[in-house]
């Protein structure tokens, strides 16, 4: 195993000791547009969309009015800013109830599930700084992002509460430290660096949530846009693959869209940075990830589609033995079960602008979806599909309000064994998915949720309505 990814390891360090010989004639301005958004992707998924704005600080005296709720510090923030570094931070609310789910808790205390017919309330906080290392003395463009991270109230909310295998409120179960109420992790400590026009490299400590099969309009980690996690990541994939850890990777931005790739230590490092009793980078596997996202001009309106892979050569259990899902997260197995060692979800999404705004550059709202096959065993979902329209919303757009409404659908293994049958009755799961989020101030939104859910667990869960609220604050 060690062997297996010393050569490339090597070769990685090797490009990075070299980038300043490579950049002696690279300037701000050789970065095309098409580099530009595929950058700053990387820096800033998952953050507020005030992160990549070039001026944080409107400069308003009034509260209601400017873009942070603590404003400019006095004066300090703006001086920050302009010395190379950016700070959000950001407060998210969750108060949900689900009607149904979950009515028999399962024999097995290695499931987190809870009886439905309840209410939750949970809170999180996400603090990131941006460090620019040109101002610094680094190479053009390059960025430093990171990120902490805590929650508190109840884990998860009703995420375990329905029965579903796709966390309903999704970023109530980030990070995932079920036992850790108010710990701060640091989440990200993540450098981007373009080469060129043509080569943006990455390397760090990661959130995964974010780093493949994006959409415009359903992406993210359940703060910004939709809170099922069907329709923030594809759940195929994701299944098994740690919340924050070490990855290695590039993208190459071409006219007609993107080619990127990623090599991911499959060791979850939330926690920590390196954990002595874990074993080094790489040391239990590797997770590897291709995707290649193409430009599109459909009705004459943005759009793209995108086609990638991830391979996972890690140790996971055996379904036949397992109860789903295998595992506790981010862990991929149940001490004592027979495991299998490779496992992969090739994966299919696109966006697609039906309007756009005049007024209102880069804004609008359109179709969105994502379809995968997985290996069925180790992943406990065979293959997903889900739809959706979401984006702007043309009342609510001088505001900023956005809106979206989809349907998923799970196709469960057909490879579990006796007991999960017997315990569970793994099920197709589907559900759908309502919101609308309004822009009540530049630093304040707060979104109504509605979800219909068909859970996966069939033995132990009825249908389910969620409903509840989700604030974000900006400070």
């Amino acid at each position: 195993m060690n062997r297996m990814f010393s050569l490339p390891l090597r070769f990685c360090v090797l490009a990075l000791l070299t980038l300043p010989c490579m950049q002696q004639g690279f300037a701000q301005s050789d970065l095309s547009d098409t580099a530009s958004d595929a950058y700053n992707a990387t820096v800033t998924d998952n953050l507020p969309e005030m992160s990549s704005m070039p001026g944080l600080i409107s400069g308003s005296a009034d509260i209601w009015t400017q873009k942070t709720l603590t404003g400019d510090w006095g004066g300090l923030r703006t001086n920050l800013q302009n010395s190379g570094i950016t700070f959000t931070g950001q407060s998210t609310q969750f108060a949900f109830g689900v009607d149904g789910g979950v009515r028999t808790l399962p024999p097995l205390p290695l499931i987190p599930f809870g009886l439905g017919d309840t209410s939750k309330y949970t809170g999180r906080g996400t603090y990131n700084v941006i460090v620019d290392l040109e101002k610094f003395g680094g190479l053009p463009k390059g960025k430093l992002l990171v990120t902490a991270e805590h929650w508190y109230g109840q884990y998860g909310n009703v995420s375990f509460n329905t029965g579903a295998f796709t966390p309903a409120v999704f970023g109530a179960a980030l990070p995932p430290a079920p036992n850790e109420p108010g710990d701060l992790f640091m989440t990200n400590f993540w450098i981007t660096q373009p080469l060129s026009e043509k080569l943006v490299v990455f390397g760090g400590k990661k959130v995964l949530p974010g780093a493949a099969d994006v959409d415009k309009f359903a992406s993210g980690n359940g703060t910004q846009q939709f809170m099922n996690q069907a329709f923030c990541q594809n759940p195929a994939f994701l299944l098994g693959i740690p919340y924050s850890s070490f990855m290695l990777g590039a993208a190459m931005p071409q006219e007609w869209g993107t080619i990127s790739g990623f090599v991911l230590d499959p060791q979850d490092r939330t926690r920590n940075f390196f954990n002595s009793q874990g074993g080094g980078l790489y040391s239990k596997g590797a997770i590897v990830s291709v995707e290649v996202k193409v430009k599109t001009k459909f009705f004459d309106k943005q759009g793209d589609q995108h086609v990638g892979a991830v391979w996972k050569h890690v140790e996971k259990t055996n379904l036949t033995f397992a109860e789903p899902p295998p595992g506790v997260y981010p862990e991929p197995t149940v001490p004592g079960f027979p495991t299998l060692n490779d496992a992969y979800t090739i994966y299919y999404g696109f966006d697609q602008y039906l309007v756009e705004f005049a007024d209102k550059p880069g804004k609008g709202y359109g179709l969105f979806g994502r379809a995968s096959i997985s290996d069925g065993n180790p992943t406990p979902i065979r293959y997903f599909l889900s739809l959706g329209l979401g984006g702007d919303s043309p009342i609510g757009k001088q505001r900023g309000d956005q809106f979206g409404i989809g349907w998923y659908f799970n196709g469960v293994s057909s490879e579990f064994g006796p007991l999960p049958q017997a315990v569970f009755g793994p099920r197709d799961g589907t559900g759908v998915e309502a919101y609308y989020k309004f822009q009540v101030n530049p630093w304040l939104d707060i979104s109504p949720d509605l979800q219909y859910i068909h859970p996966g667990a069939g033995a132990i869960a009825n249908d389910a309505f969620v409903y509840g609220v989700r604030a974000n604050v900006m400070f």
